[in-house]
């Protein structure tokens, strides 16, 4: 009689209720989350959130490429570009990266400080005046995926607007304000990867995706047999 009473649909149901309360309510915060960075990433223009307002275009300059004395190079790609006023600078891509060499095919030294705050002056609507040497590449920071070394650049009386320039090339790589650490921040919470803030697939996502599921599949099976109760 108890084995009976329990396979009883009602009862089945009673008890898939309680499993659905309880997965809903450890499923709830995380649900709410998501619903909330997915808010902001709907009505916030990516653009904006990258910073190109803050970057200035390049005018076009005339190259003498006759100054070219470099040499044979293996190479998938090479790039060839102005770097400061009058100097020209030859990029050689690899597997490995991209070497920077000047006219003669020699590697280029970094960029100083100073040049560095011309070239944001320059490129930028920042104007900056304070500037930072970077080479250390770490997880979760603001300029996560540039190539190193670089110089952080910033104002004084506006410190929330910063600029990465490659210490090498001279290009501005990144603008980060604080439109962006948000996305950055909330972006963390969606994919539930806490420290790097990239990586998609980490074991809470698929857990909380999983429980989410079974929360969605347990109330629609809970509400449509529910009607076919009443109905019969």
């Amino acid at each position: 009689m108890p084995d009976r009473a329990n396979n009883h649909p009602l009862q089945r149901q009673r008890k898939l209720r309680r499993w659905h309360r309880l997965i809903a309510l450890v499923t709830s915060c995380q649900l709410l989350l998501w619903t909330l960075s997915g808010l902001y990433f709907a009505f916030i223009d990516i653009d904006y959130v990258r910073g190109h307002q803050f970057k200035l275009s390049v005018p076009p300059t005339q190259l003498d490429l006759s100054q070219l004395k470099a040499g044979l190079v293996s190479a998938n790609k090479v790039m060839i570009q102005e770097r400061l006023v009058g100097e020209l600078i030859i990029g050689v891509q690899t597997d490995d990266g991209v070497q920077w060499l000047d006219e003669q095919g020699a590697p280029i030294a970094a960029l100083s400080g100073e040049q560095a705050l011309t070239l944001g002056n320059e490129r930028t609507v920042i104007k900056p005046d304070q500037v930072k040497w970077v080479d250390r590449d770490m997880p979760g920071s603001e300029y996560r995926g540039a190539p190193l070394p670089l110089w952080r650049l910033w104002k004084a009386e506006d410190p929330d607007r910063v600029a990465y320039v490659d210490a090498m090339s001279g290009e501005v790589t990144v603008v980060r304000h604080d439109a962006w650490r948000w996305w950055d921040f909330l972006w963390s919470l969606h994919i539930m990867s806490y420290k790097d803030r990239d990586t998609i697939g980490t074991w809470l996502l698929r857990v909380f995706s999983l429980l989410a599921l079974a929360t969605a599949v347990l109330g629609l099976w809970l509400f449509l047999s529910t009607r076919v109760r009443r109905t019969s």
